[in-house]
């Protein structure tokens, strides 16, 4: 089998096969993150990027930015489009831990947690389910683009509503 490129996050479609849903919210001071990075509202209603330090199973998501963070240093002055967490499929690559990881089609159907790649600013679904994270990841299916047994191969999810700060239930 093959060893597939890892690649950034990216929404493909919705449940019900139309394009991505995405709103613009107002970003955070001193934003960084990268589009496929997932992205949460802070306290004052502006996002920001969700860290692995935050996810620890109980901190909810917004969904993933559908573009780079600006950086901008006071808080409001840029705004950010995200693909909303809801009605959204996501496609990414797999992992164990940050290592590499082979899709397998008993992955399907299966919860897993986002494992958080700070160094090359990229989310993958973290297949080892390493512990002190929510598994909120529902693999559909296996990326078409892929055979199973790629390394770094790549899935097809959507987030589960107990992951998410808006849904729409």
């Amino acid at each position: 089998m093959a060893t597939i490129n890892k690649v950034p996050l990216m929404a493909v479609a919705t449940l019900h096969g139309g394009p991505p849903l995405s709103r613009v919210y107002p970003e955070a001071a001193s934003q960084t993150f990268k589009k496929g990075e997932a992205v949460y509202l802070d306290g004052d209603g502006n996002v920001a990027e969700y860290t692995a330090a935050i996810d620890d199973g109980t901190q909810r998501l917004l969904g993933f930015a559908a573009s780079d963070g600006s950086n901008d240093s006071v808080a409001g002055n840029a705004s950010v489009e995200v693909w909303l967490g809801f009605g959204n499929i996501f496609e990414a690559n797999v992992t164990s831990n940050g290592a590499a990881q082979t899709t397998a089609i008993t992955q399907v159907g299966t919860l897993y947690p986002l494992y958080q790649d700070t160094t090359n600013s990229r989310v993958a679904v973290d297949i080892a389910d390493t512990a002190d994270q929510g598994d909120w990841c529902r693999v559909l299916e296996l990326s078409d683009r892929d055979a199973v047994g790629d390394t770094y191969g790549r899935v097809r999810f959507t987030l589960i509503p107990a992951a998410l700060q808006v849904s729409g239930t």
